[in-house]
Parts: C-alpha cells; structure tokens; sequence
C-alpha cells in the first residue's frame, strides 16, 4: 500500500470518529422527555431514579425529582434551565440527599428514604406529602435532612458534586398541561452510553482522542510522502 493510499485511509477514519463523537456541552438549557422510572415505588409514588431524554438523545440520564405537588406524565417534554448546585445551600443540601440515594449499592430504603427527604426539604410541611409518607420514615428523613443542613452551611461552595445541577423548568415550554417538577441529577452520567453501555460503547472523549491520534498519524505520513 502506497504512503498516499494510507494516509487517505488514516484521514477518512479519523474524519468519521471525530464527526460520530457526540460532544456533551454543559448548556444553559435543556428539553427533558420524561421515558421512564427506576420502577420502585414508595406509598403511592415512584421515586428515584426517573429517566429522561435529554435534547432528544437516545441515551437515558437519571434525575431525582424534587419537587412533590407538580405531577408530569410519561412522553411529556419541556425545557428546563440548568443551575449549579455550588452557591446556594438548598441546592447544596438537594446534592447531598441525592448522593446518599445515587451511591452504588444503594438499598431500596436508602433510596427511598433520600426521595422523600428532598421531597420534605423542597415542599415542607405540605399536606398531601404527609399524608403519602410511608410510615416510619419520617426519623429517617430527619436524620439526612439533619446531616445534609450543616454540610451545605459549611460547604456552600463544595466541588463535591461538580456536575450536579438542578433542572428548574420554564413555565410555557411544556407540552402537556400543569407545571413540570424539579429535579436534581448528574447530565453527564446516562444510564446507557459511556461506562454504562452494556455493548461497550466507547465514551466520547475517547473517540475524539482516538480521532485526533489518527489525524495526527495521517498528517505525519503526508508530511513524509511530501519530503520524500
């Protein structure tokens, strides 16, 4: 094979890599697509994780809903505006609970328990909540809601949770009726694609490197065949 035939090859390669790598960008909003949940139920409601596509990609990103008396639907769609959880101690505290429901290994009650507590943070002393709270986890909730105060008093600034941000939705974007809820998550960790696909997928910035190294072999080859 000729140096011009190989370095056409190396380019073509390296050109289809870089131009198939999806590019996650931390934008200022989002669409949300609510596709599924984690299946658990805790009394009468589903709690973390709840899956949503987000911008229309296919893969599916966990999210905590944090905010109890809205109600969404499945397929429903709106766009929300991403916020830093770093600067503002309820987000701070919201980041904390959703830690201790996202942790690997995570027992049911865990999650259960961490769900209701930022439900009880973000819509305190709401009636409807009381009234669905399973019974028994109420000194539980007191105990992570104890735990998470002081650690967002203290951390107001935490790099704890660096890609965790609150999706707060724009009133008027949504395409069925009421307003959306809130939620809490991580929209750089999707459930499928990454680490996570169970077909292997190779994460995107190791196909942008993996593209890049190619380029740069292609072009060390052309800067040959030139001189020769």
């Amino acid at each position: 094979m000729t140096k011009r035939s190989t370095f056409t090859i190396l380019f073509a390669f390296a050109y289809g890599f870089l131009l198939l790598s999806p590019v996650v960008v931390h934008a200022d909003t989002m669409t949300l697509k609510l596709i599924s949940v984690g299946g658990q139920q805790s009394g009468p409601d589903y709690v973390y994780p709840y899956n949503f596509s987000f911008d229309g990609s296919t893969d599916l990103t966990p999210l905590m809903c944090i905010s109890y008396e809205n109600a969404i639907n499945f397929g429903e769609t709106w766009t929300a505006t991403m916020v830093p959880v770093s600067g503002t101690e309820l987000y701070v505290e919201a980041a904390y609970i959703l830690a201790q429901a996202a942790a690997p290994g995570a027992s049911p009650n865990t999650i259960a328990v961490a769900q209701w507590a930022n439900w009880e943070l973000f819509d305190p002393n709401d009636s409807k909540l009381l009234a669905n709270l399973p019974s028994g986890y109420q000194p539980q909730i007191n105990t992570l809601l104890a735990q998470a105060a002081p650690f967002a008093a203290n951390n107001i600034n935490t790099t704890d949770f660096p890609n965790i941000d609150i999706f707060i939705p724009i009133d008027g974007t949504q395409n069925q009726g009421g307003y959306p809820q809130i939620f809490v998550g991580d929209p750089t960790s999707p459930l499928f694609g990454g680490d996570n696909d169970p077909l292997g997928t190779p994460e995107p910035s190791s196909l942008i490197l993996l593209g890049s190294g190619l380029l740069g072999l292609a072009a060390f080859l052309y800067r040959g065949r030139r001189y020769n």
